[in-house]
C-alpha cells in the first residue's frame, strides 16, 4: 500500500515540477519582450527632481529663520536628503544609460556575427563549385566562354554571385569580348583570367 501512495506522490509531484516549470518558462518569455531595465529609467527619473524638491524645501526652511539652531534641522533633513536622493538618482541613470549601450553592442555584434556567417556561406559555396572568384569557365582555363552577367543598361559586367547584382531580376549574360563592358571593381570576375 505505501509503494502505490508513494508512486502516486511522485506522479503528483512530477506534475507539480512540470506545471511549476512551464510558469516560470512563460514568466521568463514575458520579461524577454519588454525590456527588463526599464524600471531604472522611471526611478532614476523620480529620485533625481525628487531630490532637488527636498533641497529646495531645506533652503526655503533654512531661509525664514536669522538662527542657526533652526536652519540645522532644514539643512540636515533637506540638504543632505535632497543631495542623496540626487545622486542615488543618477547613479541609477546612469545604470540604464549602460544598460542601453550594452543592449546595442549586444545587438551590433548579432549583425556582425550574422554578416559573417553569410559571408562564410557566400565563400563556402564558392569554393564547392571548383574554382573560386569566377563561374564556370569553358574547360581551356580562360575567360573565354565564362557566364558573366551585366543589369538591363549596365555598363560593367559582373560574376553572377556579385553582391551588386545578386538578386536582381533584369539581368543578361553577357560576354566580355563581344560586348564593350568593363569589369566590376568589386567582384573582379577577370581576377582568374591570367
Amino acid at each position: 500500500m505505501s509503494a502505490t501512495t508513494s508512486g502516486v506522490g511522485s506522479v503528483a509531484a512530477q506534475r507539480r515540477f512540470a506545471r511549476v516549470t512551464e510558469q516560470v518558462r512563460a514568466i521568463r518569455g514575458r520579461s524577454g519582450t519588454a525590456r527588463a531595465d526599464s524600471w531604472m529609467l522611471y526611478v532614476g527619473g523620480t529620485l533625481m527632481p525628487l531630490g532637488i524638491v527636498a533641497i529646495l524645501l531645506g533652503w526655503l526652511g533654512a531661509a525664514r529663520t536669522p538662527f542657526g539652531f533652526e536652519q540645522t534641522p532644514y539643512l540636515i533633513s533637506g540638504g543632505i536628503l535632497g543631495l542623496a536622493l540626487v545622486v542615488s538618482g543618477g547613479f541609477v541613470y546612469f545604470g540604464y544609460w549602460q544598460s542601453l549601450r550594452i543592449r546595442e553592442s549586444r545587438r551590433q555584434n548579432e549583425d556582425l556575427t550574422a554578416a559573417v556567417g553569410r559571408l562564410e556561406a557566400l565563400l563556402g559555396n564558392a569554393a564547392g563549385d571548383g574554382v573560386i572568384g569566377v563561374g564556370p569557365t569553358n574547360g581551356a582555363g580562360g575567360v573565354r566562354g565564362a557566364r558573366f552577367v551585366a543589369t538591363a543598361q549596365g555598363s560593367m559586367f559582373h560574376r553572377p554571385d556579385c553582391t551588386v547584382v545578386e538578386g536582381r531580376p533584369n539581368l543578361r549574360t553577357v560576354d566580355p569580348d563581344r560586348e564593350d563592358l568593363a569589369p566590376c571593381q568589386i567582384c573582379d570576375p577577370l581576377s582568374d583570367a591570367s
